[in-house]
């Protein structure tokens, strides 16, 4: 029955027409679930305009570069995803646009893409302006001398003296952009001394500041800050600070500069002593503590002054500077005379040209400035009677220029005789005894000039007697024997490139024949000069 009923041609249709229509409903189901789904995440997804976003910059030498602009400084960023993500990064905090400088080379200005850095859940859509133009500047150092001023006063009584740098710092570097470091005024330090009773020792910063008076914070400042005393006292007295030298640099070595942290020192004491002092303080430095070419550091102590209370700074930093030396050769120096009397002519008859010639050592820079006129060449005839006399030559050098061999400086000839156009004779009795002999015929008597004159003086009471310059005893060629005129002295000038003029009643010696030889003396140096 079943089967009559299934092959029916009939019912075979009805139940094509049934499944059919089943198929049908199935897949415009699917299809309507999946519309409903699509529209559920596309109603959950947006996007968003996140403006004012900030643009960094990175990847610069910020030693040798600053930025000095970039345009635009923000940037709008449009970005898309779930709305509960666009809603939690709505901020502009939360997004970072930034721009790489790693590749400039050179100051001026540039170009470059933005690249935006966005939170994971957010996706980048676009960004406006996408690029930014950047100017980037070269920074640029200027060295300049630190101001330290003082704040308030001290205790009453008492006086305060002039700040004194005490770490050797006599110049600080600015650094800043070429266009802004013209535009510093000062850089200053300010220590307070408000009831100060005694010195004051502080580190002080220090700070720049433009020429309109205002504060540049973003100067970079090296050293940063120094160390600084002010002195405190009942009475005070600012004297000049000299430098004075001793012991050697080694023998391949020569001064080539020196350099002092403080110009000047103040004196604390009372009225009287400090009345007392003479025009300056000097420190002492020992060359012998240098050991090799190049710059050296010393810190050098201060000696308080007899009767004085303190002295501040009681140490200076001094900068000693040694250099390799070259020789040369300097012609041409013309020799003056020291002690010469107004009674008598003096000529130097050998060398005939009245100049010598030194070999002289110091730094290239040093000799190829030195010229002539820079060294001064003497003989000291000071009490010398009339005759003929080979005598050894004092010399002073500049402070970085010394004899290559101090003990072989030259001799001159010198020939002493009476002026001739005296009109009034002289009354033996007149005669000035200053720088003469006694008349014992040793040729050892006394000197009451500035140098003993080494030759018997005749007998002028007898008008028989001859003329002095027949009675000098010469040597056969007829001048004095001459010495070697190497002295304790040579390391100073060699050291120091100075040799000293010893007082003038030093130079002579009384030999047994009546006759007098002269050593060059070359003590050991003090250099004149006032390093500051």
């Amino acid at each position: 029955m079943m089967d009559k009923w299934i092959n029916n041609n009939t019912v075979a249709k009805v139940l094509a027409l049934v499944v059919s229509i089943l198929l049908w409903v199935m897949v415009h189901l699917d299809g309507g679930a999946a519309s409903i789904r699509t529209t559920s995440v596309s109603s959950a997804m947006g996007t968003n305009v996140i403006d004012n976003v900030q643009v960094q910059a990175y990847g610069f030498d910020e030693d040798k570069y600053v930025l000095k602009s970039l345009d635009p400084t923000r940037v709008s960023i449009q970005v898309r995803g779930q709305q509960s993500d666009l809603t939690s990064y709505f901020s502009s905090e939360s997004y970072k646009v930034k721009v790489d400088l790693s590749q400039v080379t050179q100051a001026g200005t540039v170009t470059l893409p933005l690249i935006p850095e966005l939170p994971a859940s957010v996706q980048y859509v676009s960004m406006s302006p996408s690029t930014v133009k950047v100017t980037i500047e070269e920074k640029t150092s200027n060295a300049f001398e630190p101001e330290i001023v003082t704040q308030g006063e001290p205790a009453t009584g008492n006086q305060a003296g002039n700040p004194v740098i005490t770490d050797g710092t006599d110049k600080v570097t600015v650094t800043l952009p070429q266009s802004r470091l013209e535009d510093v005024q000062k850089v200053q330090g300010v220590v307070n001394i408000e009831g100060a009773t005694d010195t004051v020792s502080k580190t002080v910063s220090l700070v720049v500041y433009a020429k309109d008076g205002s504060v540049i914070k973003d100067a970079v400042v090296s050293p940063a800050s120094v160390k600084v005393e002010v002195p405190i006292g009942t009475s005070v007295k600012t004297l000049p600070l000299n430098l004075s030298y001793t012991g050697e640099l080694p023998k391949s070595l020569i001064l080539a500069n020196t350099e002092a942290s403080v110009n000047e020192v103040t004196v604390y004491g009372s009225e009287k002593s400090l009345a007392a002092l003479g025009d300056s303080i000097t420190a002492t430095v020992d060359l012998g503590s240098i050991k090799e070419a190049g710059t050296t550091n010393l810190t050098v102590k201060l000696d308080i002054p007899e009767g004085a209370d303190r002295i501040a700074p009681s140490t200076v930093q001094v900068k000693i500077t040694a250099e390799a030396f070259s020789q040369k050769d300097i012609a041409n120096i013309p020799v003056i005379f020291k002690g010469a009397s107004e009674n008598y002519t003096n000529v130097i008859t050998d060398p005939a040209n009245q100049q010598v010639t030194l070999n002289v050592k110091g730094t290239p820079e040093a000799l190829e400035a030195l010229k002539p006129a820079d060294i001064e060449v003497s003989a000291n005839i000071s009490g010398r009677k009339p005759g003929t006399y080979k005598i050894p030559v004092q010399v002073i050098l500049p402070d970085t220029i010394a004899l290559s061999d101090p003990a072989s400086a030259p001799t001159v000839t010198v020939t002493i005789s009476e002026k001739t156009d005296t009109t009034t004779p002289k009354d033996p009795a007149d005669t000035d005894n200053s720088g003469t002999d006694t008349t014992d015929g040793t040729g050892s008597g006394t000197d009451s000039g500035t140098g003993t004159s080494g030759t018997t003086t005749p007998d002028t009471s007898n008008p028989e007697t001859t003329t002095p310059s027949e009675e000098t005893p010469t040597t056969p060629e007829g001048t004095t024997p001459e010495q070697n005129p190497e002295s304790n002295g040579s390391a100073g000038a060699e050291n120091g490139g100075t040799t000293t003029i010893p007082p003038d009643n030093s130079n002579s010696n009384s030999n047994s024949n009546g006759t007098t030889s002269e050593a060059a003396t070359n003590t050991k140096a003090v250099f004149p000069s006032t390093y500051r």
